[in-house]
This record gives structure tokens, sequence and C-alpha cells, in this order.
């Protein structure tokens, strides 16, 4: 398996899969793809990228379905947002959902299959909303207000065509929480990870040497 350079991968307290912005798709300025298969559809289907109960030994792996709602106020944020939370950027043409747990975590993993150029779209969506919010915004996931302090970027694994760490204080119902996100991009596949209350590394190499 591909080792990955060690780093302390804490919460993501906003967890969740597919998400919608407040707007509607066009929020997150990306165009909505039509439903044409990737690399990885053609190769058998986001199934066959995601984890499974084998592939991070210790943990327990489940598939989920829920969806969250989150809305932002400022809209420039909001792909900074659904990355934060575990949940989609975008409108891919398909997901998965697998939630993995197991050494006092629970991680999300959504995998997204985007149509040809939309993967790299979500992705620098993803970092112009890192430099228009970095010093903050509130997002509310599911009818519950979180204020995101700021936000910096952190320390991604190699090993695919693109790949991203975010770090942020949330604070809900007066509590503050470590939040951290991982995003991988693998033609145009890509994975948001999120975690409680961390992102152990054997699930982040699994996932990792899954999406290679």
């Amino acid at each position: 398996m591909r080792t990955i350079a060690a780093a302390v991968w804490l919460a993501c307290l906003l967890t969740g899969c597919d998400a919608a912005s407040g707007g509607g798709g066009g929020e997150d300025g990306l165009l909505k793809p039509t439903a044409q298969p990737g690399a990885t559809a053609r190769a058998g289907g986001l199934g066959g990228a995601a984890l499974a109960a084998r592939d991070a030994d210790g943990f327990t792996v489940s598939t989920s379905a829920d969806r969250r709602t989150v809305q932002v106020t400022e809209n420039a944020c909001a792909p900074l947002a659904h990355a934060l939370s575990g949940s989609v950027v975008g409108k891919p043409a398909s997901t998965v959902v697998r939630e993995a747990s197991g050494e006092g975590a629970t991680v999300t993993v959504v995998l997204a299959e985007y149509a040809s150029g939309q993967a790299e779209t979500a992705m620098d969506a993803i970092g112009t909303a890192l430099d228009a919010c970095a010093d903050g915004f509130t997002a509310t996931v599911d009818g519950d207000e979180h204020k995101v302090g700021e936000v910096t970027p952190e320390l991604a694994p190699e090993g695919t065509d693109q790949a991203m760490g975010l770090g942020a204080t949330v604070e809900r119902d007066g509590e503050k929480t470590a939040a951290k996100a991982v995003i991988l991009r693998s033609g145009t596949t890509v994975a948001y990870l999120s975690g409680t209350p961390s992102i152990p590394a054997a699930v982040l190499d699994a996932q990792l040497v899954k999406l290679s």
C-alpha cells in the first residue's frame, strides 16, 4: 500500500454526503455536467473505487444515503462550505458515500464522478473560495448554524492528480471544534473526506490507493 507523509488528521465537524447550496447548482459557479462516464465509470463505476470493509484494517465500512442541505451567507464561500462538510461541489453525474468507523473516529467519504473537465473545475472552485473566504464565513447545515473561523491550507497526500487539505475552527452552539477536510482528484473522480474526531491515516491511505 502506498504510504502517506504523516500528519495529524483532525476532525471535520461538518459531515454529510450530497449537499445543495441555498440557490441551486449555479452557486458554486460550475456548469451542470451531462452524465458522461469518465475513466472511473468506464472501469466499473464508482463502487469499484469506494472503500470496502477489507480495505481499512480495524474499520467498519458502511453505505450511507443521507443528504444534507448546505447554505452559506456568501455564495463565493459555497464550494469551501461543501468541502468542509464532506459534501460535493457542483453537479457530478453520480456519487457514492461510505462511512468508516474505528479507532474512535467516524469518517465520511464521498466519491463524485464528473463530466470531462468538471472535476478540475470543482477543485479550482474550492481554491478560489479559499482565497475569497479564508477569514471565515457562516454556513447552515440542515438548519444548524456553523460559524467557520479562519480557513487555512493543510498538508495533502501525494499520489493523485490533485490533492487539497483544509483546516479551520468551527463554532456550533457555542462550542469550537477543529475541522479538517481532504479532497483528492483522480481523473474525473473527486473524493471528499471528512471525519470526527479525525481522519485516520488507515482510511486516507486506503481511499488513496483505490483512487490512484
